[in-house]
């Protein structure tokens, strides 16, 4: 009876997305594929991870609402808030016209017998009941972003306005409060180094915070945040403000899944990334003890090309003196033999601006700094995170230049204190953390090169020089190295 069921919501769920098909076009050969996955999945107490790039568009919805209209119990769909706006203007009207029955209010989708509820990630987060879900069946698109995304929701930042308290019945407790503040104010500006706005918090400081913050945990729900976030330790770290003489107090958890581990160990997911192969987030469960049943991957709704790899032998490395000169060198003589849309890719500041400056006094309003421009001849100087968010405004650059590789920047507090964390564990922090975050965010930013058969370029030593930089290149799939770029190579 099982097997029949099962085998009945496939067969169902394939004669709408057939109907369905007759009056929408699409160009996703493997639309019928990801229907009957979806519709097996959600009968079976199993975790899946979807992986293809054809999640960052809205080609998949359709086949996966009506899995979801015909799976007869409760589930939830979890998405960005642009695309549950996407999915109520162009998909439901759609699909009532196949015969779905439902009605519409504050985004849940009632039909007789049960309820999709679509979702965004923070609401879901943020819902107070959803943690008391069990064997629920959720639907968690955008897992791509799902580190980033968990960071900016966690990550708690303490203002001056929050040491004080408009309440008059609290106004002799608000007193010790914002004496506390000041004291506080003075130690960590005695602490000041030279060119660095940040102060790092040995376990005492970070101990006597933990006490104070428990005491008054009662004074705000910004001060209870606090006090739990210590009492649970996570990083924290003072940034100090030196044009108005005042600080800041940071805190993000060391693991941000783990704060919503019970989630996901309690209820039945499937995971949706728009990356050809997800290999990070499945690390990223392992390190939680969080496994997953079944891994998928999806051909996109294109032609997938090889992406024609150049790294020039015998680079310097980051470190040598006439580093950056060699940069621009290059990247002037790439930019004079590409007549296409050519981006260059750096997270360091000062090199992306520089380069932006100098690529500018020679090639004038060609050259962009991350600026989104219709045009098919511009240089456009941007970081990967910029590119990342931006890249579907664009169209698939002719080459990308890579003067550095993205390992995180270790002048982040919070990297810097993680790689800490790592040690102290005596773990490779370099390997289990800086590293498959730069294969990850590489993974993102070199994507649309397989569209058109598109250069990478990479002219950080260290790719060929270092062994995890070979690894790095290896990550690139599919790619054919070439050994010739330039007509003097």
């Amino acid at each position: 009876m099982i097997l029949r069921g099962l085998y009945m919501l496939e067969i169902l769920s394939h004669r709408y997305l057939k109907e369905f098909i007759k009056s929408n076009k699409t160009d996703w050969d493997h639309i019928y594929s990801f229907g009957r996955i979806i519709s097996t999945c959600l009968q079976k107490n199993e975790t899946y991870l979807i992986n293809s790039e054809i999640f960052s568009s809205y080609s998949w919805i359709s086949p996966l609402l009506i899995s979801l209209f015909l799976f007869e119990e409760n589930s939830t769909f979890v998405l960005t808030k642009e695309k549950i706006e996407f999915v109520k203007k162009n998909h439901l009207e759609d699909l009532k016209n196949l015969g779905f029955e439902f009605t519409l209010e504050n985004n849940q989708i009632t039909f007789s017998n049960h309820r999709v509820c679509l979702i965004t990630l923070e609401n879901l987060i943020n819902d107070s009941n959803i943690f008391r879900f069990s064997n629920h069946r959720i639907i968690l698109s955008g897992i791509e972003n799902i580190k980033e995304d968990l960071k900016n929701h966690f990550r708690i930042l303490l203002l001056k306005k929050h040491w004080f308290h408009n309440d008059e019945k609290t106004l002799f407790r608000s007193q010790g409060i914002i004496s506390k503040y000041n004291k506080l104010k003075k130690k960590f500006f005695l602490k000041k180094v030279i060119d660095d706005d940040f102060i790092f918090l040995d376990h005492k400081e970070v101990s006597l915070l933990s006490k104070f913050f428990n005491e008054y945990s009662s004074f705000s729900d910004q001060f209870q945040r606090v006090s739990d976030a210590l009492s649970e330790g996570w990083a924290c770290w003072v940034k100090l403000d030196n044009i108005n003489f005042e600080w800041m107090f940071y805190l993000e958890p060391f693991d941000e899944l783990s704060q919503i581990k019970k989630l996901i160990s309690n209820n039945e997911f499937v995971f949706l990334s728009a990356l050809r192969k997800d290999n990070f987030f499945e690390k990223y469960l392992n390190k939680q003890s969080l496994e997953i049943d079944k891994v998928i991957n999806f051909k996109g709704n294109f032609n997938e090309k090889k992406i024609l790899l150049y790294v020039p032998p015998r680079q310097m490395l980051p470190n040598n003196p006439f580093f950056f000169k060699a940069i621009l060198d290059q990247c002037k003589k790439l930019v004079i033999f590409s007549k296409g849309f050519t981006l260059v890719l750096t997270d360091d500041l000062n090199l992306k601006i520089n380069l932006a400056t100098e690529l500018a006094s020679k090639h004038g309003k060609r050259v962009l700094l991350e600026t989104i421009s219709p045009h098919n001849n511009k240089i456009l100087c941007a970081s990967f995170n910029w590119w990342i968010k931006n890249s579907s405004l664009l169209k698939s650059p002719e080459q990308i230049i890579i003067p550095l590789l993205p390992i995180p920047d270790m002048k982040k507090p919070i990297n810097r204190i993680n790689v800490s964390y790592y040690k102290k564990q005596a773990k490779d922090w370099f390997r289990e953390f800086l590293l498959p975050e730069a294969i990850e965010k590489l993974e993102r930013s070199v994507s649309p090169l397989r569209r058109n058969s598109g250069k990478l370029i990479i002219l950080d030593g260290r790719a060929t020089k270092r062994r995890w930089g070979r690894s790095i290149l290896k990550s690139i799939e599919p790619s054919k190295q070439i050994n010739h770029m330039l007509p003097f190579d």
